[in-house]
Order: structure tokens, then C-alpha cells, then sequence
């Protein structure tokens, strides 16, 4: 009789311990899959466009002297692509933000929204700075015709224009010269009120969350080192165009 019991024992206790192994391998699978089919986007390359300016503080044309607030500004647009050609509950967005913004001199550093048609252009629109986070609106139908004047944040479904912003770094408040000097409002500023390369703010880093229609938030942190110069030439020198190629999954 004990030895039909110890049997039978044993019997369970193999049968469960099986069941349990097919479970793990299961749950692993399970696992390997979700983290296989998790990645549903790429960052593929992020554009720069670097400059500077000045801020008129002069209020009276009878001012023998320009007083003005430089600032150095870098256009960032950032482009997103589908891993999957094919549309599906996954990889088809709902909502996309720019959050948890991350400046090492808050009290003189600034993000923007730019509109895309304006990447470049040194001109800077203060009623378009970031406070917080910034949402796009996302348009469903496909950017055929390129015919959105982008004055609010827009985003089209299929990825076929980028993410606009704008970095601004103020570097002198009060840098008086004579009003008719002549002076060239980019780069050159920089070299102007004495700073270098080296005294420039390179990093920026925020999160872009994505939700998409099956109800999934994706969360990227963005860490941008921004590029002012290569062997040829740099932002000294005027305004500094770059593109860098990336290969960021999530």
C-alpha cells in the first residue's frame, strides 16, 4: 500500500514538475516574443541646423549704441520611421509628446516648437516656447501634398515629416556696440562677445512618448549631443549644418 502511494507521489510530482518546466519555456517564449516584437520604431537620423543672434534691448532709435542679447539656437528635427512597412494596431500613433525636458542651465537655456518650414531661419518666435511638454497633433491622413503650414505642432501617421525644435542658449545679455557697426547676426556673434566653441552648451536630452492605437505607451529617452564643428569648418565661421545617422529602436 505505501508503495502504491510513494508511486502515485512520485507519478504527481513528475506530472507537475513537467507542467511546470512547460510553463517557464512557455512563459519564455512568451517573453522573447514581446521583447522580439516590442520595437515597433526607429529614430533614423536627426538633422542639425546651428547659428546665433541678437535680441534688440535698445528702445530708442536716438541711441548712439545697440544693446543687444545674443543667444545661440540649434534647429533639431528628428526623424521617425515604421520598423514595419505593414499598418497595425502597433505601430499606428495616437498621440505623440515631448516630455520631461533636461537643460543643464535652466536659467539660460530654452526649447522651442519649429515649425519644420522655418528650420533654419534665425528669427525667434517666443510664443512658441515649450513649458513642460509639447503634443503634436497627429493627422491621420498621409502627407501627400505637403500643404500644412505647421504653425501648431503637427505629426503626420505616416511618419513623413520630422520633429521640429529649437534649442536656445543665451549667452550675453548686455553686449553694447555702436549702431552703425556693422554686424553678422550668426555664428560669428559667438566669436564676437569673446566665447568659443568650448563655452557652448552641447547636450539636451527629453523623452518621446508615443502611444499607439492598441492603447501601448512607448517611452524613447532622447540624449542629443549637439555637433558645432567638424574638420572644415563650425558654427564660428557662420551658421553649422549637420546630419547625424542613427539607429534607435523602440
Amino acid at each position: 500500500m505505501k508503495k502504491k502511494i510513494f508511486f502515485c507521489f512520485l507519478t504527481v510530482s513528475s506530472i507537475i514538475a513537467i507542467i511546470a518546466i512547460i510553463f517557464n519555456i512557455n512563459k519564455k517564449d512568451n517573453k522573447q516574443n514581446i521583447l522580439k516584437n516590442e520595437k515597433e520604431f526607429q529614430i533614423s537620423k536627426i538633422q542639425f541646423y546651428s547659428g546665433a543672434n541678437g535680441i534688440s534691448n535698445t528702445t530708442s532709435y536716438q541711441n548712439p549704441e545697440w544693446n543687444l542679447k545674443v543667444y545661440q539656437y540649434t534647429d533639431i528635427a528628428i526623424y521617425l520611421n515604421r520598423l514595419n512597412n505593414e499598418i497595425s494596431e502597433k505601430n499606428y500613433i495616437s498621440d505623440l509628446k515631448i516630455s520631461n525636458i533636461q537643460l543643464n542651465f535652466p536659467d539660460k537655456e530654452e526649447v522651442y516648437y519649429i515649425n519644420p518650414n522655418l528650420f533654419g531661419n534665425n528669427s525667434l518666435d517666443i510664443d512658441k516656447k515649450i513649458e513642460g511638454s509639447l503634443e503634436y497633433n497627429v493627422i491621420n491622413d498621409e502627407n501627400t501634398e505637403n500643404k500644412q503650414n505647421y504653425n501648431i505642432p503637427v505629426f503626420f501617421q505616416d511618419c513623413s515629416n520630422p520633429i521640429t525644435i529649437r534649442f536656445v542658449n543665451y549667452l550675453k545679455d548686455n553686449y553694447k556696440v555702436p549702431s552703425d557697426r556693422t554686424l553678422e547676426y550668426n555664428g560669428n556673434l559667438i566669436t564676437e562677445i569673446g566665447l568659443d566653441i568650448e563655452d557652448l552648451d552641447k547636450n539636451l536630452s527629453f523623452d518621446l512618448e508615443i502611444t499607439t492605437r492598441d492603447g501601448k505607451k512607448k517611452i524613447q529617452k532622447v540624449d542629443i549631443e549637439i555637433p558645432f564643428e567638424n574638420k572644415e569648418n563650425s558654427i564660428l565661421d557662420g551658421d553649422y549644418k549637420s546630419k547625424l545617422e542613427t539607429n534607435i529602436e523602440f
